[in-house]
């Protein structure tokens, strides 16, 4: 399960966010007493309904995505304290960095409304919280090196890069490594190097775009605030008011849709009258790939997968239907997935 951790300054909507993913989605959140709160929130997705409606399956089976509402500290001036209070997230596939754009006067704000200011202020402190993490190793190592370990060279060199990027306040997913250095720095968990997904928080009435985006970055607009009215509303409701409102797409969409794409995924269904199920890949994975995502066994045995997009299965009626109009495909394991792909995995047992 891909985790998002949500992250903002104080009075930006971090935390209404939240609120909108879990409740929109009937995710669930663990009771009170924790600093950082997960939500576990199924993946909404109108092509998994529509086969559910045509197998009539035993079972429905929605993806799931997780979220951390992580509570941040501010800057303290040691940056020991820096990197523990982004611990919560340091395991998170991607951040989003809820932004605040919106007047309020009963929620007022020192300098005003700047969300170009305050996402650099955001970046700074995950900046910061990453430079601590590469001058801790570095003092290890160095230590190592002056008793004679020299195990160290290479990673030391790696991490003197990183922390010049760093101290020129740039975040390391703007910086280019080889395979071999993405995966020594993989175990440090970066929060620089994680994708992240900017969520403008706007007014009622704000149709402003969100601004372009940088490497590994995306950004979003959201009326979070009318978002969390809407779903406060019957679900049979809401669609009328979003209308109503001119809201072309719900908060939860939303961001697990700029999400996907951030992370690169994309979904594959397995079809029956047992079970509907929607899973998980990265794009450019192959029918390999998918067949040891359903089980381990169906990748040992691979021989062929059997292909249909589901738009075409739907309209055929069914896999018998779709079979005698000739549209199931046959492919090895080298063909790469597409996003809404039904796959039927053939193997030795």
């Amino acid at each position: 399960m891909k985790q998002v951790g949500i992250l903002g300054l104080p009075q930006a909507g971090k935390t209404t966010l939240f609120e909108i993913l879990v409740q929109g989605a009937g995710g669930t959140a663990p009771g009170p007493g924790r600093r950082d709160t997960i939500g576990v929130v199924r993946v909404p997705d109108h092509r998994v309904d529509r086969l559910s409606d045509l197998y009539r399956p035993k079972k429905t089976t929605h993806t799931q995505i997780q979220f951390v509402d992580a509570a941040t500290a501010a800057a303290s001036g040691r940056a020991a304290s820096r990197v523990d209070s982004f611990t919560s997230v340091r395991n998170c596939d991607a951040l989003a960095a809820v932004v605040r754009d919106f007047e309020n006067p009963a929620v007022p704000i020192e300098g005003g409304v700047k969300p170009g200011r305050d996402l650099r202020n955001l970046e700074a402190e995950l900046i910061l919280a990453d430079l601590g993490l590469v001058e801790t190793r570095l003092e290890r190592i160095e230590k190592e090196l002056r008793v004679g370990k020299k195990q160290g060279e290479r990673e030391r060199e790696l991490l003197l890069r990183c922390r010049q990027a760093l101290e020129a306040e740039r975040p390391l997913r703007q910086e280019r490594f080889t395979p071999a250095e993405e995966t020594a720095l993989r175990s440090f968990n970066f929060l620089t190097r994680k994708p992240l997904l900017v969520v403008y928080n706007q007014d009622d009435a704000s149709r402003r775009a969100p601004p372009e985006n940088g490497p590994g970055t995306l950004a979003v607009a959201m009326r979070a605030h009318l978002e969390r009215e809407v779903i406060a509303l019957q679900p049979a409701e809401r669609a009328t008011f979003r209308a109503e409102l001119d809201i072309q797409e719900d908060g939860l969409s939303l961001v697990i849709r700029a999400s996907y794409e951030l992370l690169g995924l994309i979904s594959f269904f397995t079809v029956g009258p047992d079970e509907v199920k929607a899973w998980t890949l990265r794009r450019g994975q192959t029918a390999l790939d998918a067949a040891a995502e359903i089980h381990t066994d169906l990748a040992r045995g691979f021989i062929r997968a059997e292909v249909v997009g589901w738009q075409e299965l739907a309209e055929a009626g069914g896999t018998a239907q779709a079979r005698g109009r000739g549209i199931l495909r046959l492919e090895g394991r080298d063909y790469v997935v597409q996003d809404g792909d039904c796959l039927e995995i053939r193997f030795n047992r």
